[in-house]
């Protein structure tokens, strides 16, 4: 019996830490090509955006000065892809009989490799895509908050869309015009930092992602990817204003602020949203300022026993929301 190509490919990093199901969730993307004897596989110096696994024959490895060192399929150290190292080649790579050889696009198997180390990092796994969406949805916080009116109307403005794997959603510096539900497949969050990606979270079936930028006005602040193919729900930023953030934002004039510190049954803790520079020109007595970028990463450190008054304009309405999808009791200062 023919060994799948999803078993033969786990011989390899980085499927060897990979389940099967993901390799062939992957598989569509695969480049599976038979090259005869003395071919070129790749040049030295080339930049090449894929990678290449040797399943069947031999292949040699030239470099600058002509050392060559040969890489048969059945050898013990083919457990990675041919010269993968670098995205430009540090060696030629020419078939010395004839090869079975799988290609994939490099990006493919980063965008994955990282997803499964985020995973395997906080403990969090993909989603079955046969969970119901809609379930975990309307049994979020934030939809606890949502009158059942709205929600119905919500579920009518929703538009499906399909997503493939590496399809980017949401960039990170555009505007924002909508936000999206995970129906089936999965995602992942990331943002620039010192020019690198840093990897913020998953998302799987279920999960809202994308209206924090339609909240504050402000440009998308993280870019979402997806790591499988799936099925988005879309909904517009006329839809989403008076049937999500409405219903979920709470407002408290400033006038009203020392009167719900004096009078409130519990802790009220003031949260400075604003630019650092706006901040540091006009500081709040008592509040504790905080980046809106990395809020949802700090609300580990918030006692839910508290009332939240936030402060930063529209960048509070987009930190309060945060805090009221999370099960936190936020009002906006205005």
């Amino acid at each position: 019996m023919t060994t799948p190509l999803s078993k033969r490919l786990q011989h390899f990093i980085p499927f060897d830490e990979w389940p099967e199901s993901i390799i062939e969730e992957l598989s569509p993307h695969f480049r599976l090509h038979q090259l005869s004897a003395r071919k070129i596989l790749f040049k030295r110096g080339q930049d090449d955006d894929e990678c290449h696994f040797l399943l069947e024959g031999s292949i040699d490895l030239a470099d600058d000065n002509f050392n060559v060192n040969t890489i048969s399929a059945d050898d013990d150290d083919n457990f990675m892809a041919l010269d993968s190292t670098h995205s430009v080649h540090r060696y030629s790579g020419i078939t010395q009989t004839p090869c079975n050889i799988v290609s994939v696009k490099r990006g493919y198997l980063d965008l994955i490799s990282t997803w499964s180390e985020f995973c395997q990092h906080t403990g969090e796994q993909d989603a079955d895509d046969e969970t119901d969406w809609l379930e975990r949805l309307i049994t979020s916080e934030l939809f606890a908050r949502i009158p059942p009116a709205n929600i119905q109307k919500l579920l009518s403005r929703f538009e499906e869309l399909p997503a493939a794997l590496g399809d980017v959603i949401v960039r990170e510096g555009e505007i924002g015009e909508h936000c999206f539900v995970i129906k089936t497949g999965s995602a992942l969050i990331t943002r620039k930092q010192n020019q690198q990606d840093e990897t913020l979270a998953v998302l799987n079936p279920g999960d809202l992602f994308g209206e924090d930028a339609l909240i504050s006005q402000l440009p998308r602040n993280a870019t979402v990817t997806m790591t499988t193919s799936g099925t988005l729900a879309r909904l517009a930023k006329d839809d989403f204003d008076p049937l999500l953030k409405k219903p979920v934002l709470n407002y408290l004039p400033e006038s009203k602020l020392n009167t719900l510190i004096d009078e409130a049954d519990t802790g009220v803790i003031i949260l400075d949203v604003r630019h650092s520079q706006e901040s540091n020109a006009s500081p709040m007595v008592r509040a504790r300022s905080v980046s809106l970028s990395t809020l949802r990463e700090t609300l580990k450190t918030f006692e839910r026993d508290f009332i939240y008054a936030i402060v930063g304009g529209g960048r509070a309405e987009a930190a309060a929301y945060i805090l009221s999808e999370a099960g936190f009791d936020a009002r906006v200062v205005t």
